[in-house]
């Protein structure tokens, strides 16, 4: 086999086990590429989406600066980018490397993470119509008009949105807690209760999104002590999703005292969120307990060198002296 022979072989090997998600494969492959062409373009993007893949975030960060220097007029490279942009949360610059992306070559799933993107920077009509538009021919863009009508406060649509999609692909996971998290948000709360109650009193692991929404309507309804208690009480067994989910609830309605425990327990996992980091710092700052939240960035600060820096300015922070929300 000649050489160009076997390096077609390699690609077409690699972009299969990318697509299959065969992450180990794609390993092995990628280095067997490197070996015979290491330098092409089309060998360094499919390195730079196997970072994604396995979410080296980091590593893709600085690879898809220098492909963007290298071959500026690649709408792959562009696509890529903005995949490392939008995991960042840097929505603007993903939305300008998705639209250049769809200048430089159409592609559907660029128009999909530009959907998303528009979904994020609350572009609501613009990325109902992009996502709209797609779901025809690619069934999987419903969670994400699913997510944006939710977004949009119309719970009814997002749920008929699933519920097509769940026809064809009853086992979907992301789709059934989707579903749930909707379905939970519509119960009156005393029928929510009841059904949190029930299943804890069977042994019944209670999903994630039943006790968001069990957490969120206890303080809504003025049961901040009973909230409090049960998270308390279980919160040291729930895993790093459930613990970050309900600490966003938690922050949003006020329940400072209550959010910075679950923020500070999920953290390593959310060291590199600049958003998940901000509301945490808000949290202490408002509880005052910035010497435990300290505590917690020194611990994991030789990981990630950029928590020294946020060390010193929660330092000079501390100073101040905030006002402790509780509600």
């Amino acid at each position: 086999m000649s050489r160009r022979a076997l390096v077609q072989v390699l690609l077409n090997n690699l972009r299969r086990a990318l697509r299959s998600a065969a992450l180990e494969e794609a390993k092995a492959v990628l280095e067997r590429l490197r070996e015979e062409d290491a330098l092409a373009l089309e060998t360094r993007g499919l390195e730079l989406e196997y970072l994604i893949a396995v979410g080296a975030w980091a590593d893709a960060a600085s690879l898809a600066e220098q492909l963007l220097q290298l071959f500026p007029a690649s709408a792959r490279i562009h696509y890529l980018q903005g995949r490392v942009c939008y995991h960042e949360k840097k929505y603007l610059q993903a939305k300008s490397h998705f639209e250049q992306s769809q200048r430089l070559h159409p592609h559907w799933r660029t128009r999909h993470w530009l959907g998303k993107t528009h979904t994020q920077l609350g572009n609501y009509t613009q990325a109902e119509e992009l996502l709209s538009d797609l779901l025809p021919g690619h069934p999987r863009v419903a969670l994400d008009l699913a997510w944006l009508l939710e977004r949009l406060g119309a719970p009814e649509r997002a749920l008929t949105v699933l519920e097509r999609f769940l026809a064809e692909h009853p086992r979907d996971a992301q789709a059934l807690r989707q579903q749930l998290r909707l379905k939970s948000q519509s119960l009156a709360p005393d029928e929510l209760v009841a059904e949190v109650k029930l299943l804890m009193e069977l042994g019944e692991t209670v999903p994630t999104e039943m006790l968001a929404a069990y957490v969120q309507r206890l303080f809504e309804t003025g049961q901040g002590a009973l909230a409090r208690g049960f998270i308390q009480g279980r919160h040291a067994q729930w895993d790093a999703p459930t613990q970050a989910s309900i600490a966003w609830i938690c922050h949003r309605l006020q329940a400072y005292d209550v959010a910075l425990p679950l923020f500070i327990a999920a953290l390593p996992e959310r060291a590199h969120d600049y958003k998940y980091l901000s509301a945490l710092e808000s949290a202490a700052l408002r509880c005052q307990r910035i010497e435990q939240l300290l505590a917690a960035y020194e611990s994991l600060a030789p990981q990630n060198k950029r928590l020294y820096g946020r060390m010193k300015s929660l330092s000079r922070r501390q100073a101040g002296d905030p006002s402790t929300g509780r509600i």
